[in-house]
């Protein structure tokens, strides 16, 4: 345990140093809700034991106690097939920061079992062949996460409240009490774990929408004790027959990797850029000009016609005094406005990044995406307008 949680901390930590690295803001915004798959592995322990304590088997009412038997369930490690759902909130700060909460639920988990053989003196409540088996047939979790964002990638730490389910069931077999033969039978009781989980993952934004990622985490259950008895017990030629109670005492912990993938629903559009109102000067500014980036349907990439229109921005940037260039994307109305207004940032982004690479300062651009908003060519929605898919560069 102690070393899960020093590797937790070494991925918070990682994210914490990780702006002074960074040489651009992130394309992606992680802020909003969102709902995902996941499948992977879960390996862990399922540990305890079966005791009964009383009168023992065979002997008559009334005969005097002994001292508790007890069977153990030997600790090993058992891995399975996990899978389930996740659902989540980001906020992502200025800084890039990301603070999220998510809550999961995944099915499969690990289990455990043992058969009597050839008993020592000392266990008169059990016989040979009496099985005992422990599992967990489903987990859940509810977990805060701390992250950073860069580039289209997400590295988070998370920790939280885990719970998970567990059963027992006892399976006696056929024995002799008092002189009568009592037929095999079973016996079985469930109960609820709860425990703290701790972990860290990565993912990536394929889309505006759709993030894939990896996601470790250990989570410790602590112990449960589950009722697996009475033992039978029968009237003979000796008289009434009394026999022992059984509990059984179970201990859980388990790891699990899961490959994750999820659907952002995104963030609210931002507001426009506040513009401040600039300072007299003795000579009448130049007049804005305005470049047009066009781009592909549902596309964020540059075309080479779309190369040469910043190569102008930039050669109109360098020809005169430093002006602030204000660099917005803008869609069509094809695709959710959700979707849209993520599209928009990213081809902003990518336009302002190529302006970056011809020496433009970024520091000297305002950089927005306005979604569907603005349409150069009004439309109803729906409509493929290659008009409207575009990045204007201004020079004002």
């Amino acid at each position: 345990m102690r070393h899960v949680v020093k590797t937790a901390a070494a991925l918070v930590l990682l994210a914490s140093v990780s702006p002074a690295g960074a040489q651009s803001p992130p394309v992606v915004n992680w802020g909003g809700p969102y709902v995902g798959l996941g499948i992977g592995a879960d390996w862990g322990s399922l540990h305890g034991n079966a005791a009964a304590a009383g009168t023992p088997a065979g002997a008559v009412a009334g005969s005097p106690a002994v001292p508790g038997s007890i069977v153990g369930l030997h600790s090993h490690n058992d891995t399975t097939v996990t899978g389930g759902g996740q659902l989540g909130y980001n906020y992502q700060l200025p800084n890039n920061f990301v603070l999220g909460v998510e809550g999961d639920i995944r099915g499969g988990g690990p289990s455990n079992g043992t058969t009597l053989g050839a008993l020592p003196a000392g266990f008169p409540n059990f016989v040979p062949g009496d099985h005992f088996s422990a599992s967990s047939d489903w987990n859940a979790s509810i977990r805060g996460r701390v992250g950073y964002a860069w580039d289209r990638f997400l590295v988070y730490g998370t920790g939280g409240v885990a719970f998970g389910n567990v059963n027992m069931t006892a399976n006696y077999a056929t024995r002799t009490v008092g002189g009568v033969t009592v037929p095999g039978y079973s016996v079985s009781d469930s109960g609820l774990m709860i425990g703290p989980t701790v972990g860290g993952g990565v993912e990536y934004s394929v889309t505006p929408n759709i993030s894939v990622g990896g996601e470790y985490r250990y989570s410790d259950y602590g112990n449960e004790t589950l009722h697996i008895g009475p033992l039978a017990s029968a009237s003979g030629t000796g008289g009434a027959v009394a026999t022992s109670a059984a509990h059984g005492h179970v201990g859980l912990d388990d790891n699990t990797l899961m490959f994750k993938i999820n659907y952002h629903f995104g963030a609210p559009p931002p507001a426009p850029p506040i513009e401040m109102p600039a300072a007299a000067a003795p000579l009448p500014p130049a007049a804005p000009r305005v470049f047009i980036v066009f781009f592909d349907w549902d596309k964020d990439t540059v075309t080479p016609e779309g190369e040469r229109v910043i190569e102008q921005a930039a050669d109109a940037y360098k020809s005169g005094a430093p002006v602030q260039l204000k660099v917005t994307g803008y869609t069509d109305r094809s695709g959710s406005p959700a979707y849209n207004q993520r599209l928009s940032e990213w081809r902003a982004n990518n336009v302002a990044r190529a302006l970056a690479a011809l020496g433009v300062p970024r520091d000297e651009m305002v950089v927005a995406g306005r979604g569907e908003n603005d349409n150069r060519v009004p439309t109803a929605p729906g409509v493929r307008e290659p008009q409207n898919r575009r990045v204007e560069i201004t020079t004002a």
